[in-house]
């Protein structure tokens, strides 16, 4: 059974630094169809259809494809005060449950994505633009990035994982 968790965490971890690496390459062609953009309107008076959409749609897709990358780095947002300052038995505790938490959260969130994903593709909506493209393509990345997310806090929830550095004086132990 370990060896099956192993593995799936390790495919987990790949899908992450695969997702990571597509956000990166999504904000570069952002960038650089940004800059063809204004180069295109403004040098040469001939403006594109395509690139105001597409810089939209690669900010969402990026966003939601770099979402894994920063909670398994643990550089989300953490209220960690309250930890921080209770004996650690207790935080320890604290630290499971608000990931616990988390991971529902963020499991609720993706299903509810997920039903939104079902429904555009199924009812073959589309996004409103100049060039339509099923909307589904777009907000796919959004139930990803939850999913692979959320993962991550039920991974992170046994009190083993948590950090314990303070920034607190007064941190008991």
């Amino acid at each position: 059974m370990k060896n099956i968790l192993e593995k799936l965490m390790s495919i987990h971890d790949w899908l992450t630094e695969i997702a990571a690496v597509l956000a990166a390459i999504g904000l570069i062609s952002i960038v650089t169809f940004y800059v063809y953009e204004v180069v295109t309107r403004y040098m040469f008076n001939s403006p594109t259809a395509w690139v105001s959409d597409f810089v939209s749609y690669a900010l969402a897709a990026s966003v939601f494809l770099a979402l894994p990358k920063v909670t398994k780095e643990k550089g989300h947002v953490a209220v960690t005060i309250i930890v921080d300052v209770i004996p650690t038995r207790i935080a320890d505790f604290v630290h499971t449950i608000i990931s616990l938490i988390g991971f529902a959260c963020l499991s609720l969130a993706t299903y509810i994505s997920f039903q939104e994903n079902l429904r555009q593709f199924t009812k073959n909506i589309e996004t409103l633009a100049i060039i339509p493209v099923p909307q589904w393509w777009i907000s796919s990345f959004i139930t990803f990035g939850l999913a692979l997310s959320s993962l991550y806090m039920l991974r992170y929830a046994p009190p083993s994982q948590r950090n314990v550095e303070s920034h607190f004086s007064g941190s008991a132990g």
